[in-house]
C-alpha cells in the first residue's frame, strides 16, 4: 500500500478540517461557498471495471462520498462515542420532548463537534490517529429497489478501482487501489456512524449499507497545471 501524499492531504483532509471548523464556529460569510468547497473534497467518482464472459470489459463510474478511517487502535473509542451520539438523537426523537427540527439541529451540532474531535484532527494528532493509507465510502444503492447496483456487481468480480477528485477549474487527483468490503466489523460501524454523524439517518434506513475501504496504491496529480497532467505523487 501507499500513503496519501502531503500535497493531496493539504488539499483534501486538512482543508476539509478548516472548512468544518468554520461551519462549527458559525461562519457568517457565504455558506454556499463553504459547502461547495466541502463537496469538492468529499464527493468523487469511484471507477470500477471487470471482465465479462465474452471477453469484453464492464466499466462504471459513480459519484460517492469519500472519507477517512482511523488506525485500528483508535477505532473502538470512536465507534463508542459516535454510537452514543446517534442513540441520544434516536431517544430524543422518540420522547417527543423537542421538535424534530430542534433534535436534528442539536444532532448536527453535536455530530460536527465529534467529527472534529475524532476524525478531522489537527496536524500531529492526525498523523498519529488517522490511517492515511486508506479512504472509505458506503454502498447506499443496495437499499434502493430500482438501483442498477453496477458498482456492487463489479466489485464482486474485481476489487481494483480508482477514485477521481475534481475541483474546477484546475485541481484533480486520481487515487488507485484495491477495495475491501466490510459488513458488521469495526470499519463498517465507523464508516456508517461517520456518515450519520452530521446528517441524521432514521433507524429503518441504516440497513444494507456495506462499507468500502479503499487501500491506496498509487496517487496522481491530474490537474490542469504544469505540475499536473498525470504526475505520480505516490
Amino acid at each position: 500500500m501507499a500513503r496519501l501524499p502531503k500535497e493531496f492531504l493539504e488539499w483534501n483532509y486538512y482543508a476539509r478540517r478548516e472548512l468544518l471548523l468554520k461551519v462549527f464556529r458559525g461562519f457568517a460569510g457565504d455558506q454556499g461557498a463553504i459547502f461547495r468547497e466541502l463537496a469538492a473534497r468529499h464527493n468523487a467518482v469511484l471507477c470500477t471495471a471487470a471482465s465479462l464472459p465474452d471477453g469484453s470489459v464492464e466499466v462504471n463510474g459513480k459519484v460517492v462520498g469519500v472519507g477517512y478511517v482511523l488506525k485500528r487502535e483508535f477505532l473502538g473509542e470512536a465507534v463508542e462515542r459516535l454510537e452514543e451520539h446517534l442513540r441520544l438523537s434516536d431517544e430524543a426523537l422518540l420522547s417527543g420532548g423537542m421538535s424534530r427540527q430542534e433534535v436534528l439541529r442539536e444532532h448536527a451540532e453535536r455530530g460536527l463537534k465529534l467529527l472534529l474531535e475524532l476524525v478531522y484532527l489537527e496536524p500531529g494528532l492526525a498523523e498519529e490517529r488517522v490511517d492515511f493509507e486508506k479512504l472509505a465510502s458506503l454502498e447506499l444503492a443496495l437499499r434502493v429497489p430500482h438501483s442498477s447496483r453496477h458498482t456492487w456487481s463489479i466489485l464482486q468480480r474485481s476489487r481494483k478501482a480508482c477514485i477521481v477528485f475534481l475541483q474546477p477549474p484546475s485541481i484533480s487527483y486520481e487515487v488507485r487501489g484495491t477495495v475491501s468490503i466490510h459488513e458488521g466489523d469495526e470499519y463498517w460501524r465507523l464508516v456508517n456512524l461517520v456518515h450519520d454523524a452530521f446528517h441524521y439517518t432514521p433507524p429503518e434506513r441504516r440497513s444494507l449499507r456495506p462499507a468500502y475501504i479503499f487501500h491506496v496504491e498509487e496517487v496522481y496529480d491530474n490537474g490542469a497545471t504544469p505540475a499536473g497532467f498525470g504526475r505520480r505523487l505516490a
